[in-house]
Order: C-alpha cells, then structure tokens, then sequence
C-alpha cells in the first residue's frame, strides 16, 4: 500500500474522489478536466488540484477549498467561453486541455480536448520582441551588469528580473506556448538545450560574475546584441 503521507502525487490522488464529488454537486456543472502538475503525475507537497469544469448558463466563476487537507481550483466555464479563450490564443487555457485528464467525462468536454490538442500541436503564433520590450531587457541586463561589477548582493534580484523578460520573450520569438516558471527548464530543454543551461546556470551560480555571463548570453539568443535601438511609443492625447 502506497503511503500517501509520504508521497505528495499518491495522497493528491487520494483526495480527488471528495474533489470530484464537490464539483458533482455544484449547480449548472456537467464535466470535468483535472489538469495541472497533479494531473501530469508530476505534484509535489506544495501542489494543489486544478480543475476546469463546464457549467451551463452565462456566468463563469472561479472557486478555491480544501477537500481532505489539499487545496482545490476549480475553473467553471460555459462551452462557448472556453472556445472563444482558445479562440483568443489564451495559451494557459489550452494547454490545460491538451494535457487534461478528463475525470467527468461529458461530449463536449471531449471535443474541447481534441480541439485543445490540434491547437497545442501547431503552436501559437511568433511574437517578436517590440521595440519598448527589447529596450526594458537590455536595460534590466545592464542594471544587472553593473550591480555585478560593484559586487552588489542586489544583483541576484536584478539578474532574475531580467532572466524573466528574457526567458518570456524567447519563448514568443520562438513561437513556443507559454508555460509557468516551474516548468522553464524543462520546456527550454526540450526546445533549446543551450537556453536551458544558460538559465540554470544563472540560477545556480554563486558568484555575480558567471551568473551575468549566463544572463549575457541567454538575453543573446533573443536580442541578437546588447545595443540600445532608437525607437518609442506613439504620441497619445493627455486627458
């Protein structure tokens, strides 16, 4: 018998029949998606159960509660919202469904799954880094630069704001979905080992130096150099 004080994903599993019976019994619902790191078989002892489930009606609401001492989010939307997320390219939405498990089966909850998958298939559309977004980056990374020539403790701080710009702006000028910092590494592992290294290097450097380096060089893959460009936003009326 598996000890699920002792294994995070076996005592999330646990708890999901009393989850599923909660959302069974909530009005308008009708099917249910188990999404999330707990779905994928991958939950830690901080991991929550999440959950899209689709009502009918106009109304969407999110709720949060505790079933058997773990933490429960549950997403309640109309079919036809849930199409216009993916319709709107909400990238979070469908990879939810595309990964999902699907613990309520219902008809419809079976072709927004198959519909997410398609979608998650063929990627999102390039968004290349803008003019204002690149001009931020480059000035976070020269911030960085010179916290780490000081010998600035604060660099560490600076360093990873600008790792977040960067790693948030490769992953649209690669055209790649967007997916939660937890899974960073990973995703840029499978699509671009050298990217992965810079980033955990950064992470995990003790001293200033490499870990600007590695932010350096990670910036790079999206920037192409470290130049400031001239540009600015468009004039705009004052009220």
């Amino acid at each position: 018998m598996t000890d699920t004080a002792a294994d995070p994903q076996a005592r999330l599993e646990a708890a999901l029949p009393a989850a599923l019976e909660r959302l069974r019994v909530t009005p308008g619902a009708y099917a249910a998606l188990w999404c999330g790191s707990a779905a994928r078989g991958e939950g830690n002892a901080h991991s929550d159960l999440d959950f899209h489930v689709l009502v009918s009606g106009d109304e969407r609401w999110r709720a949060n509660y505790v079933v058997e001492g773990v933490p429960v989010e549950a997403f309640h939307n109309p079919l036809r919202k849930v199409r216009a997320m993916f319709a709107a390219g909400q990238g979070d939405t469908i990879t939810m469904y595309a990964e999902g498990r699907p613990v309520w089966p219902h008809p419809d909850l079976d072709a927004l799954i198959a519909e997410a998958r398609a979608l998650h298939a063929t990627g999102p559309e390039v968004r290349p880094l803008g003019q204002q977004a690149r001009f931020r980056l480059v000035e976070e990374v020269m911030d960085a630069r010179a916290l780490a020539a000081a010998g600035d403790p604060l660099h560490v701080l600076v360093a990873c704001r600008a790792a977040e710009l960067a790693v948030e702006a490769l992953f649209g000028a690669r055209g790649w979905w967007k997916v939660k910092p937890q899974r960073w590494l990973g995703t840029l592992q499978d699509h671009e080992p050298e990217a992965a290294h810079d980033l955990h290097t950064l992470l995990t450097a003790p001293e200033a130096g490499a870990r600007q380096v590695a932010l350096e060089a990670l910036t790079f893959r999206v920037t192409g150099d470290l130049t400031y460009h001239e540009g600015g936003s468009d004039p705009v009326p004052v009220p």
